[in-house]
């Protein structure tokens, strides 16, 4: 080989090393995807993904996403994607630009942001959407917590402190009515 083709050759090799373009295929089984970079088609690639060892993370790259390809050797089929860029289509998903604020928002509208500044995280599902927490070892909330809908339970709800509606406590109830008696009735024993 002559010295200007390993000199061409290095320099195509080097060019190419990393690459831009978009995903046209993914195979979600396989984790693997096309990317488009100009009239070239990659062979299928796999992406960088957060964790794959005994802890595994799972977030899809998909079809039309803008995407970076490390690429070894200059070779794009044997390349690796790197992960996603914004895009005019698909600009970043937030209007707090700061270091201290983390936001996913998913195309069905789902929301779920932190802002370690402020403390305060936040999901907003879509109408109709629905959490599901399994914890056969219990839940537990420290802080006061607001509902604004009907709580259903199946089972018995226990309370240590008061327990009180719009009107007054069952304490309040309680006092009330524990030294009530009805004509000829004993008075009733009280509750505690």
């Amino acid at each position: 080989m002559s010295d200007q083709f390993n000199i061409t050759e290095g320099d195509r090799r080097t060019s190419n090393i990393l690459r831009f373009g978009k995903i046209e295929e993914v195979d979600y089984d396989k984790a693997l995807l096309k990317v488009r970079i100009g009239d070239l088609l990659s062979a299928w690639l796999p992406w960088v993904v957060h964790r794959a060892n005994n802890n595994v993370t799972w977030h899809a790259l998909e079809k039309d996403e803008q995407v970076i390809v490390l690429c070894p050797s200059g070779e794009v089929n044997q390349g690796v994607v790197l992960g996603s860029l914004y895009q005019d289509s698909f600009p970043n998903p937030t209007e707090d630009n700061t270091e201290d604020h983390h936001r996913m928002t998913y195309k069905d509208g789902c929301v779920v942001e932190y802002d370690r500044k402020k403390h305060h995280l936040k999901a907003i599902l879509p109408k109709d959407g629905t959490v599901e927490i399994v914890a056969d070892g219990g839940i537990s909330i420290a802080g006061d917590v607001t509902v604004t809908g009907k709580i259903t339970a199946t089972d018995n709800i226990k309370s240590e402190g008061h327990v009180s509606d719009k009107k007054r406590s069952m304490q309040a109830d309680r006092e009330i009515y524990n030294g009530h008696v009805h004509g000829g009735t004993p008075k009733p024993t009280p509750q505690k």
